[in-house]
């Protein structure tokens, strides 16, 4: 399959990690850019979730004659029997007519839809704080 766009690129990525294909997921991230990362647990991570849906928030270029693009999309799945949404802000590049995922852009975050939080509980943002020193402002 010829991926032209960095959303067609993003669509992808989301049905590899429904299907736990991480070797797509691999093949498709920025060579340059992998430092770091545990595929061990993105192939867990990936089969452990109920994948329930990828909505496509809004996109900045990223397409055929473009070499860049951004796509902000949120991807909701179960874990642990817990609702998450995962939203995040994807840049892509392409290189020699190939598009690849590079990095996350400043806005990612993951959103636990549980009961309402507390005060003092853990800021549902991931930040360590508690609510009441984060978000809770």
């Amino acid at each position: 399959m010829e991926i032209k766009t960095a959303e067609e690129l993003m669509r992808a990525r989301y049905n590899a990690y429904v299907t736990g294909d991480i070797e797509f997921i691999k093949s498709t991230h920025d060579p340059d850019h992998m430092v770091g990362i545990n595929w061990a647990e993105c192939e867990k991570w990936s089969k452990e979730s109920e994948w329930m849906g990828l909505e496509i928030v809004n996109t900045d270029k990223g397409t055929e004659t473009d070499d860049e693009g951004i796509v902000e999309f949120k991807a909701t799945y179960k874990e642990k029997g817990k609702t998450v949404v995962h939203h995040e802000k994807s840049y892509f590049v392409k290189k020699n007519g190939t598009w690849y995922y590079q990095k996350w852009l400043p806005l990612q975050g993951t959103i636990v839809n549980n009961s309402k939080v507390g005060r003092n509980d853990p800021c549902p943002c991931g930040s360590g704080k508690k609510y009441k020193k984060c978000c809770g402002k």
